[in-house]
């Protein structure tokens, strides 16, 4: 339980919402040529511990979304290849309508970056709750990399995923789970993490 608090204060900072068409996602990005170079000169050697599992996550020329869905908030970062204009991009099915974000029962949810090659979409769920996301630069086994995180809080589930790129894909593990810890439906009593708002 303390190791659960300790990284939820981690969410107090969190990306606002904002609207941008799909369709421009793929496009070339001028603000990611402000952003300092971070790829490492060396990718680090993702080895899973015991009963981990680790997933590779392929570039696609599909991002999981659509024009009518909510960016709640990007990032542009060198994650792949120095020089490249890599973006990082959080997205819900749910709809901002008039500055209300128009939650429903349950909505889907992604986390891609965006590359100049097409998307390696990391994160895609439907979920009642909400997802967040960090980009940070850490090391992973003696090697300084970037490293994007995704919290996901569905109903009484949370869930904790690392992503990290080895030079060909995103490998993903997850470090925290809570699944198969409740059965049956959830009803959210109270909680102090804040809430996307629109712009």
């Amino acid at each position: 339980m303390k190791k659960l608090l300790s990284l939820l204060m981690i969410l107090m900072v969190l990306f606002t919402t904002g609207c941008e068409k799909v369709s421009t996602l793929l496009e070339p990005n001028e603000e990611a040529e402000e952003v300092q170079a971070a790829v490492p000169t060396q990718r680090p050697q993702i080895v899973p511990e015991e009963g981990e599992t680790v997933t590779k996550i392929a570039c696609s020329q599909e991002l999981k979304m659509t024009n009518d869905w909510s960016i709640l908030g990007s990032y542009n970062y060198e994650l792949t290849e120095e020089g490249k204009k890599d973006r990082v991009i959080i997205g819900t099915s749910a709809q901002n309508k008039n500055g209300e974000m128009q939650w429903d029962d349950s909505q889907y949810w992604t986390v891609a970056v965006i590359s100049e090659e097409g998307a390696y979409n990391l994160f895609f769920r439907r979920m009642q709750g909400r997802a967040y996301v960090e980009v940070n630069t850490c090391y992973v086994n003696g090697v300084s990399t970037p490293i994007i995180t995704v919290y996901a809080f569905s109903g009484n589930d949370r869930e904790i995923r690392n992503y990290v790129y080895d030079g060909e894909y995103f490998v993903e593990t997850i470090e925290y789970t809570t699944k198969d810890f409740s059965t049956g439906g959830i009803n959210n009593m109270y909680g102090t993490i804040p809430d996307y708002k629109p712009l």
